[in-house]
C-alpha cells in the first residue's frame, strides 16, 4: 500500500516536471542527471515496501468464495480470489441466493500475508430489507445442537497437512493435478463457540492466524420458511483484539419459492455405536448413549441426511428411534428448527451389517424361516401403522461374495415368502445386480466402477440393468463413492464437489438412494483424525476419549465441509424436483454439471478408472445452474405453477 501512495507521489512529481520544464535538449540533460537517483529511489521503495508487509501484522485482506471450494492455508493467491466467475464475491461484497427453508453456506476467507494476526473474531449478526423481516441468529440456549432461533452458525476452518497423496483405493481414479490436493486442506468445521487452545490453530473464535497464512470462517444461514423474498443487506465485521478492522457488505437474494421440507432423494448414513462408546466415552444402549445419538441425529437432519443406527431389534427401535421416523423428534420441544421440521427420516435399514451371523441384532435370530418371517412382518406392520411412507428394508449381507448368494437369496426368500405383511418389507444387498439373486432382492445398492465384468456380469451402477430392474419394480441405489463413476465425497485429498455431485448423478440417471457406509469409521480405531487427516468419514467428534488433547468439550458432532457439500448437493436436488414439478426441462441445466457418469462414457459399456471425472469439480459451475434453476422457479411460483409446500407438523408426545 505504501509503495502504491509513494509511486504516485513520484508520478505527480515527474508530472509536474513535464509541464513546467520545456522539451528540449536541456531537460533532456537534466532528467538524465537525476535518473540514476530516481532508479535508486525506486529501489529502496521496493525494498521497504516488502519489508512492511513481511512484517505487518493482521488480517491484510479479505475475500469470500462458495461452498464448494477448499482453499489451503498456504494459497495467498487462489484464483477465486478475483476471477469473475466467483459469484459470491465482486471485490467488495459478498453475494449469496437461496429459496426460503434452505440453507445457505459460504466461506470468508482472511489473508495474513505478514506475521500473522491474533484474535481475529467474525461477526454477521443480522440481514435484513430496510424496515422489513428480519433474518438474526436468537438462539434460545448456547447449546450449539440447539437450533431453535439459530439462524446464523459460524466456524472456524480446521487445517489438515496433507503430505502425499492418499492411496486412491479400490482403483478409484485420484483427483489431478497433485498440487492442489497438498498441503494444509481445510475440513473440519469447530463452532465459535468451542473455546480453548488447540494444535494447529483448530479451535473456535477468536483465533490466531499464522504468519503468510489463509484462515477461512464458514457461515451458514439458515433462511426461515416464512421469510418474504427479497434482497437481505447485513455487514459481516472482521474483528482483531476487539478492534473492528474490515467491514464487508452482505447480500442475500431470497428466491419467491420455498424448498420442500420432505428430501426427495432417500439417502442412509451409518452410524457407528464406537462413536460414542470410544470417542466420547458412554456406555452402549445407555440414556447417556441415546442423548448422544440425538445431538448426532439432529446435526443430520438439519444437512438432509437420515442417520441410521441400524443394529436394533424391533423392540429397542420402538423405545429409541421411532419418533425419529414420525417425526416427533425433529420439533422444537426437543431443540429443533430447521429444514424438516416436524417431518421424520424417509428411510431405515434394518439389522445394517448384523448378516451373516448377528440376526440377534434386529430380531432375525435363530436363523430359520419361522423366525425371519415373524420378524419381518413385525418390522413392516410398525412402519405401515406409523410411518407407512418410510423406505424400509432388511439389510442383508454386507458386499457377500459370489459363493454367498445363495445364502443371501435363501434367507431374503424366506422375508419375500412370508404369509403375512412381512413379504412386502424391502430386501437390500450390496451386490452387483446378477440374475442369479432377481426376484428375491427389491432395494439394489451398486458400488464399484460401473460395467466391469464379474462372475458372469456388470458391476457397479450398470445403467442398462438398473432400468431393467426398476422397470421390474425394484429399486436402484449406490454407495459411497468410485471415480469417475461416481463422485468419492469423503477422501480429504479430494475436490469439495465430489461430495456434492453424487444427487446431481441421481438425478440425471434416475437412481433411487444414496448410502455411506460410515460416518466416522475412525471412531473404533487408535487414529487421530484431527492430525493426519481420514477419509471415510464425514464428522470428527467433540469429545475424543482416544486424544484427550483433541477434545473440544463438545457432547456431538463436529460437522467438514465434506457434510456440508453433501448437504448443498442434496438441496440442490430438490431444485430439480421443484423444477420438474413445475413442468421446466432441466437437461441442459443438469447436462452442463454432469455430462456423464456411470457407463455413461463415450457409449462405453464401462467405466475406466483410469480417466478423470467429466462432472464439475468447481463450485461456480453448481452455482451457476442452481441460480438459473432458482430463476426459473421464482416464475414459475409466481405464476401459481409451484404452490407453496406447507411443512407438516406433528403434536410432540
Amino acid at each position: 500500500m505504501l509503495l502504491t501512495r509513494y509511486l504516485a507521489i513520484l508520478f505527480e512529481i515527474s508530472s509536474r516536471w513535464s509541464r513546467a520544464l520545456p522539451l528540449h535538449a536541456v531537460t533532456y540533460t537534466r532528467f538524465r542527471s537525476l535518473f540514476p537517483l530516481f532508479t535508486a529511489t525506486m529501489f529502496l521503495l521496493v525494498v521497504f515496501s516488502c519489508t512492511e508487509t513481511t512484517t505487518q501484522k493482521g488480517v491484510t485482506s479479505v475475500w469470500a468464495v462458495d461452498e464448494s471450494e477448499k482453499v489451503r492455508q498456504e494459497d495467498l493467491d487462489h484464483w477465486a480470489k478475483s476471477d469473475p466467475r466467483n459469484r459470491v464475491w465482486d471485490g467488495t461484497t459478498i453475494r449469496v441466493f437461496g429459496a426460503r427453508n434452505e440453507i445457505v453456506g459460504f466461506q470468508i476467507i482472511l489473508e495474513a500475508r505478514g506475521v500473522g494476526a491474533t484474535g481475529v473474531d467474525v461477526r454477521l449478526d443480522s440481514l435484513a430489507v430496510p424496515g422489513g423481516f428480519v433474518i438474526a441468529n436468537e438462539p434460545l440456549t448456547d447449546d450449539p445442537f440447539d437450533f431453535r432461533g439459530k439462524n446464523i452458525e459460524r466456524f472456524t476452518e480446521s487445517y489438515i497437512n496433507v503430505e502425499k497423496r492418499s492411496d486412491w483405493w479400490l482403483a478409484s481414479a485420484r483427483p489431478l493435478p497433485d498440487d492442489i490436493h497438498i498441503g494444509w486442506l481445510p475440513d473440519a468445521l469447530v463452532p465459535f463457540d468451542v473455546r480453548g487452545n488447540f494444535a494447529n490453530g483448530s479451535g473456535g473464535a477468536p483465533f490466531a492466524i499464522g504468519a503468510a497464512k489463509n484462515q477461512g470462517v464458514w457461515i451458514d444461514i439458515a433462511i426461515p420458511p416464512e421469510t418474504p423474498q427479497g434482497l437481505y443487506r447485513g455487514t459481516a465485521l472482521v474483528l482483531e483484539d476487539s478492534n473492528i478492522t474490515y467491514r464487508i457488505p452482505v447480500e442475500l437474494r431470497v428466491f419467491g419459492f420455498s424448498l420442500p421440507d420432505t428430501t426427495h432423494l432417500r439417502n442412509h448414513f451409518f452410524w457407528g455405536w464406537q462413536t460414542a462408546t470410544v470417542r466420547h466415552g458412554v456406555e452402549n444402549n445407555t440414556p447417556e448413549y441415546w442423548k448422544l445419538f440425538d445431538t448426532y441425529a439432529r446435526v443430520f437432519h438439519r444437512h438432509r441426511l437420515d442417520l441410521i443406527d441400524g443394529m436394533r431389534t424391533l423392540e429397542d427401535f420402538k423405545r429409541h428411534l421411532a419418533d425419529y421416523y414420525t417425526g416427533v423428534r425433529y420439533t422444537a420441544r426437543y431443540g429443533y428448527e430447521g429444514p424438516g421440521e416436524g417431518v421424520g427420516n424417509q428411510t431405515y435399514s434394518i439389522g445394517t451389517y448384523d448378516q451373516p451371523g448377528d440376526g440377534w441384532r434386529s430380531g432375525f435370530w435363530p436363523d430359520s424361516p419361522q423366525v425371519w418371517q415373524r420378524a419381518a412382518d413385525a418390522w413392516e406392520q410398525w412402519f405401515r401403522d406409523h410411518a407407512p411412507a418410510v423406505v424400509r428394508y432388511k439389510y442383508m449381507e454386507d458386499e457377500p461374495p459370489y459363493a454367498h448368494w445363495g445364502d443371501v437369496k435363501k434367507r431374503a426368500m424366506w422375508i419375500r415368502s412370508s404369509e403375512g405383511v412381512g413379504r412386502f418389507l424391502g430386501t437390500q444387498v450390496t451386490t452387483r445386480m446378477g440374475p442369479e439373486l432377481f426376484g428375491a432382492i427389491t432395494f439394489w445398492m451398486t458400488g464399484g466402477q460401473s460395467g466391469w465384468v464379474d462372475s458372469g456380469g456388470t458391476t457397479g451402477y450398470d445403467l442398462k440393468v438398473a432400468r431393467e430392474r426398476q422397470a421390474a419394480g425394484d429399486r436402484v441405489g449406490f454407495y459411497n463413492g468410485q471415480r469417475p463413476s461416481y463422485g468419492e465425497p469423503v477422501t480429504l485429498d479430494n475436490f469439495a464437489t465430489d461430495a456434492r455431485v453424487n444427487p446431481w448423478i441421481a438425478w440425471k440417471y434416475g437412481a433411487d438412494q444414496y448410502f455411506l457406509w460410515e460416518t466416522a469409521f475412525y471412531a473404533g480405531t487408535t487414529f487421530n483424525a484431527w492430525v493426519a487427516g481420514v477419509s471415510g468419514s464425514i464428522i470428527y467428534t467433540g469429545e475424543d476419549r482416544e486424544f484427550p488433547e483433541e477434545s473440544r468439550g463438545l457432547r456431538g458432532p463436529i460437522t467438514s465441509i465434506r457434510l456440508k457439500n453433501l448437504r448443498r448437493g442434496f438441496q440442490d436436488y430438490e431444485y430439480l424436483w421443484l423444477a420438474r414439478m413445475a413442468g421446466e426441462d432441466t437437461r441442459a441445466i443438469v447436462d452442463a454439471v454432469v455430462p456423464a457418469a456411470f457407463n455413461d462414457y463415450n457409449g462405453s459399456t464401462f467405466t475406466n478408472q483410469s480417466d478423470q471425472p467429466l462432472w464439475a469439480d468447481k463450485g461456480y459451475v453448481y452455482e451457476d445452474a442452481r441460480f438459473t434453476l432458482a430463476t426459473a422457479l421464482e416464475t414459475a411460483a409466481s405464476r401459481g405453477l409451484l404452490p407453496e409446500r406447507k411443512p407438516t407438523r406433528v403434536k410432540a408426545k
